[in-house]
């Protein structure tokens, strides 16, 4: 009866401590988890702030023959994305 208790009590032990490792690997798993979602949102507002160049660009081009009038273009369209994006702060608080 003895040896079954001692078996019993090493296969407890074994487990706890395979358990406590799971446990450490699941903390440093949700851990890298969390910085790639934080990375993943970055890099989407990136993408987006690039987008929205290219849009920019593709409306100055648009509307400007000459290239003195596109820097113009440009520049004006940029304030008013500046302004927009000062709004949306603005609303988001």
């Amino acid at each position: 009866m003895e040896a079954i208790v001692d078996s019993l009590a090493v296969k407890i032990k074994k487990l706890i401590s395979l358990y406590g490792k799971a446990k450490q690997k699941v903390g440093v798993v949700v851990n890298e988890n969390e910085k790639l979602k934080e990375e993943l949102a970055k890099k989407q507002e990136t993408v987006e702030k690039l987008e929205e160049k290219i849009k920019v660009i593709k409306i100055s081009k648009l509307v400007s023959i000459d290239k003195e009038d596109n820097k113009k273009t440009k520049q004006k369209i940029n304030e008013y994305v500046r302004e927009i994006d000062k709004c949306i702060g603005l609303l988001n608080k």
